[in-house]
């Protein structure tokens, strides 16, 4: 347990249509800034003031962070809890609701850059370099790319195995982990805690990612970094051009699956998940919860029949980016047909604006 993020639940959870395998959620909806960034960014940021404090500078350490989503309010929030001024630079594509929930922690929000790639080059170059330096230490903060982060999103294999041990539950049964790969923070950290217990040759992760954003995929079938001009997707949380060096290394060390899904699949997943579970997901955690509804999807980037008594765990990132009636307009925007079998359908106001409704 650490002051800047929280232990999360490891709980198994069934999937309707999906009996076999055995699914384990790793809730980390439940962090202080609702998503997995709470860890690795806290600690980044926890190391770094630990590191200033101890190097006699007589500097005041502030944070600095680059984002219009989840890395920039775990930033502020970690920024809060260890009472350091936090300044996070968003692009002008970032939602009204994230801004406000980065600014309600204390933090200085800018807006500039038409995405994260712009707004990082404006905080390096217009704002950190602009600081006296005799006074403050700046902590910059990459949403992803960044050893410290990578330890402390390591972190929940240690809480993995702890509650498997717990369980009685056999690490072996253990068939894959499957995440929502962005620039690779999440990634990263998982391979670097299997790592640990001797574990990522032994358990594979599959990396799930959406149409329009597949970097990762695509850097695997090339063989090669590669960097897109343009994303288009509506899992924003995973919308990089690129991933890490670390990533792409790592991936090609563990022999690590990739699979791409449909926004529109997302969508659905994301309300069908709402319907079952009462909670709401991004579509970037979306991603990964997909496949647990859709167990073919696992079996065929493993290349194998599962078992009753083979485990899944999905780790659920959590995330603040998308609330239920965005994921219902998105719906629209995409001109769906969504209905699914004692699932949610949807009826209509007269203003037309959508609204979830059990199917009775």
């Amino acid at each position: 347990m650490s002051i800047v993020y929280n232990k999360t639940p490891l709980l198994r959870q069934f999937f309707r249509g999906s009996p076999i395998p055995q699914f384990f959620l790793k809730y980390e909806c439940m962090q202080p800034s609702g998503s997995f960034k709470s860890r690795g960014i806290g600690n980044l940021i926890l190391k770094s003031i630990d590191k200033i404090n101890s190097s006699n500078l007589n500097k005041r350490p502030q944070v600095f962070s680059s984002s219009g989503g989840n890395a920039g309010l775990a930033a502020a929030t970690a920024s809060r809890r260890l009472s350091i001024p936090c300044t996070v630079v968003v692009p002008t594509a970032t939602k009204e609701r994230m801004v406000n929930k980065i600014k309600d922690t204390g933090a200085k929000v800018i807006v500039n850059g038409g995405h994260w790639s712009e707004a990082d080059d404006y905080l390096q170059n217009h704002v950190i370099n602009k600081i006296d330096l005799n006074e403050i230490e700046p902590i910059y903060v990459h949403p992803f790319d960044n050893p410290l982060i990578w330890e402390g999103h390591s972190t929940m294999i240690d809480e993995i195995i702890e509650s498997l041990n717990e369980q009685n539950i056999d690490i072996r049964n253990v068939k894959a982990i499957t995440c929502s790969i962005g620039g690779g923070g999440l990634y990263n950290g998982l391979i670097r805690g299997l790592e640990k217990y001797n574990l990522a040759s032994k358990i594979p992760i599959i990396g799930v990612e959406t149409n329009g954003c597949q970097v990762f995929n695509t850097s695997l079938k090339l063989k090669k970094l590669v960097k897109f001009p343009k994303i288009n997707t509506i899992a924003t949380s995973l919308g990089t051009s690129t991933i890490s060096a670390k990533t792409f290394e790592n991936a090609l060390k563990y022999n690590t699956k990739s699979v791409v899904v449909d926004n529109i699949d997302v969508i659905k997943t994301c309300l069908r998940y709402t319907y079952d579970f009462n909670q709401v997901a991004e579509p970037a955690c979306g991603a990964a919860l997909h496949l647990a509804y859709n167990t073919g999807l696992i079996e065929n980037a493993l290349d194998t029949t599962l078992t009753k008594d083979d485990i899944i765990i999905v780790i659920a990132c959590g995330g603040s980016s998308n609330t239920v009636q965005e994921l219902e307009e998105a719906l629209l925007k995409y001109k769906l047909d969504y209905s699914l079998p004692q699932t949610p359908e949807y009826i209509f106001t007269e203003n037309h604006t959508p609204i979830l409704s059990p199917v009775l």
